[in-house]
């Protein structure tokens, strides 16, 4: 962990040194701040793998923007926008938005209204549960080694002693069953469901 001033510079200076092409200067601040887009990305995308490779296409467009940092009022406010933007594409890529759309017109401009604001994921958990209930007992057991105690498809093939073809197998069913469901019964909350990125 690095403090407030990594290797003897400021905030202000160490935005200065990377506008101005420093790769040293660009490492510290990846490492003072890729924890955070890290977190953001594991509430979000409910995958290490996945998580990390956010972190890194989150650098990417810091270290492709870089000359816009020392304009900037606050570099973690910005640096959120952009992970929020890359895990909203991220998200995105499971459910694309003209299929939202056309299962609710209202949905582009409720995730425009809910980008900005912490989103409350109680009411979606609820929901979340039952579909997960309408699941075979397989589905049920598969889906929760994933997800809730986020083993690897191979991890579970080992633990269940089952094939890992038969572990992607169960998974993809249930995922499509849960998404089937949220369309069905709860279309409101689907873009919640891509927030929480249960699939």
């Amino acid at each position: 962990m690095f403090s407030n001033r990594p290797a003897g510079f400021t905030e202000q200076e160490l935005l200065e040194e990377v506008a101005g092409g420093n790769e040293s200067a660009f490492k510290l601040l990846y490492e003072k701040y890729a924890g955070k887009v890290y977190t953001m990305g594991m509430k979000y995308l409910k995958s290490p793998f996945l998580a990390q490779d956010a972190v890194q296409e989150v650098f990417v467009k810091v270290w492709k923007n870089r000359k816009q940092l020392t304009s900037l009022n606050s570099f973690p406010a910005w640096l959120t926008i952009i992970t929020r933007n890359q895990l909203i594409n991220d998200l995105q890529r499971q459910i694309p938005m003209d299929s939202l759309e056309t299962l609710h017109p209202d949905m582009l401009d409720y995730q425009r209204a809910s980008a900005g604001h912490d989103v409350d994921f109680r009411e979606l958990e609820k929901v979340i549960k039952i579909g997960i209930d309408h699941f075979s007992p397989r589905q049920q057991q598969i889906y929760k080694l994933s997800r809730e105690e986020g083993l690897s498809h191979k991890q579970i093939a080992a633990q269940l002693n089952i094939s890992y073809d038969m572990v992607r197998e169960h998974m993809s069913n249930a995922l499509k069953n849960l998404r089937k469901f949220l369309e069905n019964h709860y279309t409101h909350l689907l873009l919640l469901w891509l927030f929480s990125r249960y699939n």
